[in-house]
């Protein structure tokens, strides 16, 4: 019983470990091929295993009829012998040598017996039964081993193709002569016996074990095939993720009956589990709702903030500036001309602002050619110069030759013109700013990507502000000194370019550092190894 549970245990155990989510319990590579069940398994042993003993206990039985049976001709062959052995020696102690012959040819009417040889001292027949066994004599050694010793001799042999088995026992012929004779009998019908007794035993067997095979499939099935069957689907059920199978056996009491308990039971677990889960998930999308709307409410202040600020001063100022012209006609030329450059001014300074938050909504497509970082880098230096030479910051460009990615100059002439005034606003006491550029250095699903930097040496980003400082109107200045939008723009803008911008601290110098991914020109590269190429092809050609 203990072997039977193990098994159950572990088919149970493989079947659980088989079952996946989304296929079901496992299947042998083949597809078509079907395991062998452990009901089934169990089956064929027993079988087997009980066919073994009982065909062992067959098989011995057998052995034991065959001997039964030849020790009983044997027994009947040497009472005859004694028999004939006593009158022999009685009708030639009597002189009656013819009756002794008449004896021995009255033996021949016997079925039973083959022959009757009688020898005299020299090993001569002297008389016989059947003159047709006289033409095979395979008897001498045997018939000179009987005078010489005095003692019976048995052997079997092979007459016309048939077996006999023949028993030569010593006579005395009177007159202190002394003889022998041989008495014979065929052995067909002890074969006979043997091959009935074996088939009767064979037949037995067969049907002992087809009734045995019978009795056991049909308990094991119901017993252990069924409730196995009924766990595997259970199981298969859970793994399909229906929490809501149970399983169920006909029988309510035994080890299966205990399984199947708990694993209703864990069945009843899971699905607890499974709602809470749910509800859990639900009540943290419905916190995370809130705080996304809480964040764009805090996002919708800031924006307001400082857009109010920064539209509403230049306004106010148009305002009052516009107010005193109309007011005043009779200003000098000179303070109307100031005023007018005052409000044209802040008149550029609202159409910065609203500039600003339609690139960051911007849905036009980029124009694609292949773009030299080179000539972005420069362009962008001479832009910032003015702005860096005020500041104090000096301005470091390093150049790589034959670099091009794909992309639109425009707008990559945004992105870093941002970054980098937001380098040299980070740095009112002076510093260093570098630009640099490193061709198909990152790799990713096929793609090369050049990288770019933007280095200063100022304090640094926050840890704190790292992850929110690409975000909209996300900004540490104070209001009216920016709105957020330059950084957000930039990676508005680079995504749009199939790549990615980081943020991070300089770890070997204070400072930040802004690192550009974008996809390096395929063509354009082509191009230019085929151009550096075909002179090299020309000399060696």
């Amino acid at each position: 019983m203990g072997a039977t549970e193990n098994l159950v245990g572990k088919e149970v155990a493989n079947a659980v470990r088989s079952t996946s989510p989304l296929r079901g319990p496992s299947q042998r590579d083949g597809g078509n091929e079907t395991p062998m069940t452990t009901s089934t398994r169990l089956i064929l042993f027993l079988t087997l295993a009980v066919g073994l003993v009982i065909g062992v206990i067959n098989y011995t039985g057998l052995r034991r009829r065959e001997a039964a049976l030849q020790a009983t001709m044997r027994s009947e062959l040497l009472a005859h012998a004694y028999t004939l052995q006593i009158a022999l020696e009685d009708l030639f102690k009597a002189d009656r040598s013819g009756d002794a012959s008449r004896l021995v040819d009255r033996l021949s009417e016997n079925p039973y017996l083959f022959r009757v040889i009688l020898f005299d001292e020299n090993a001569r027949v002297l008389m016989y039964s059947d003159q047709d066994s006289l033409g095979e004599q395979s008897y001498q050694p045997e018939v000179l081993s009987a005078l010489s010793s005095g003692e019976r001799v048995e052997y079997t042999h092979l007459i016309a193709g048939q077996e006999y088995l023949s028993l030569i026992l010593p006579v005395q012929l009177g007159s202190g002569r002394r003889g022998a004779f041989e008495i014979a009998q065929p052995t067909a019908s002890l074969l006979a016996d043997i091959a009935r007794t074996r088939l009767d035993h064979a037949i037995n067997l067969s049907v002992v074990v087809i009734v045995i095979f019978l009795i056991v499939t049909f308990v094991l099935r119901r017993s252990l095939g069924r409730p196995i069957k009924a766990l595997l689907e259970g199981a298969a059920a859970i793994g399909r993720g229906d929490l809501s199978y149970r399983v169920s056996l006909a029988t309510k009491t035994g080890e299966f009956a205990q399984l199947a308990n708990e694993f209703n039971r864990m069945a009843d677990s899971l699905s607890a589990q499974n709602a809470a889960a749910l509800q859990a998930s639900e009540q943290r999308l419905k916190l995370e709702r809130e705080l996304q709307h809480r964040d764009r409410l805090v996002m919708i202040g800031r924006i307001s903030a400082s857009v109010a600020h920064e539209m509403g001063t230049p306004l106010n100022v148009i305002d009052a500036r516009a107010a005193r012209l109309m007011h005043t006609p009779d200003l000098p030329l000179e303070v109307r001309q100031r005023n007018l450059t005052i409000i044209r001014e802040q008149s550029r300074r609202i159409g910065r602002v609203v500039r600003q938050l339609l690139d960051l909504s911007r849905t036009n497509g980029i124009r694609r050619q292949p773009v030299d970082l080179n000539e972005v880098f420069s362009d962008v230096g001479e832009l910032i110069e003015p702005q860096a030479r005020r500041n104090r910051v000096s301005v470091e460009i390093e150049r790589t030759p034959l670099f091009y990615i794909d992309g639109d100059k425009d707008m990559l002439h945004q992105v870093f013109l941002n970054l980098c005034i937001n380098s040299i606003q980070a740095m009112p006491r002076g510093g260093l700013l570098r630009l640099n550029c490193r061709p198909g250095v990152v790799e990713r699903d096929g793609v090369e990507f050049a990288v770019a930097q933007v280095l200063d040496t100022g304090p640094g980003i926050e840890p704190e502000h790292l992850e929110h400082i690409f975000d909209p109107f996300f900004t540490t200045k104070d209001v009216g000194q920016g709105t957020g939008l330059g950084l957000a723009v930039s990676r508005r803008i680079v995504e749009d370019h199939r790549g990615w911008i980081e943020a991070a601290n300089n770890e070997s110098e204070p400072g930040a550092i802004f690192t550009v991914f974008l996809p390096c020109s395929q063509e354009l590269a082509i191009t230019v190894s085929d151009e550096l190429l075909a002179p090299v092809d020309q000399e060696v050609g």
